[in-house]
């Protein structure tokens, strides 16, 4: 039972190779289309060839490519990862040094600081200060007008 599966599987991949194929359609209107199913009545058809098996030297070499393309990247992806993990620990350290920092800074303003309270609010300067009064302007008397002689021809 098993083996006729496998068998129908291998006749029905030969059978669908034709269903594969690539037709390039261009209609009236110039609209160029791909498609796997025939083209319209309409439109001008062209068979399109697809990729042709490769050998297999040249299927392994293609295989050894895509291994070696994978392995660089995974290894791009692992500096990656790794000079990210290193810029994360500096920020992290540069962070707690300044935290460290800060904290120094202010335990050592809190030694060498004095203390000022502000005078308390109900006290009053004594003796209680006098008003000032300003001093009159002294009033000037109004003076004539000073007359110019009038010039007579």
């Amino acid at each position: 039972m098993e083996g006729r599966r496998i068998w129908v599987g291998v006749l029905g991949l030969l059978l669908a190779g034709p269903a594969l194929a690539v037709f390039k359609c261009t209609g009236s209107d110039g609209r160029v289309t791909y498609t796997d199913v025939p083209c319209a009545a309409d439109s001008r058809v062209q068979a399109v060839d697809g990729a042709h098996p490769l050998s297999p030297r040249d299927e392994a070499a293609a295989r050894r490519r895509g291994e070696r393309l994978l392995d660089d990247a995974q290894a791009l992806d692992a500096r990656r990862n790794a000079e990210a993990a290193e810029r994360q620990r500096r920020w992290e350290a540069e962070r707690q040094a300044e935290l460290t920092q800060s904290r120094e800074q202010a335990r050592e303003d809190a030694e060498h600081s004095t203390v000022v309270y502000p005078a308390p609010l109900y006290a009053r300067p004594w003796p209680p200060p006098r008003p000032v009064q300003p001093k009159p302007k002294p009033v000037q008397k109004e003076r004539p007008a000073r007359m110019n002689a009038y010039p007579f021809r």
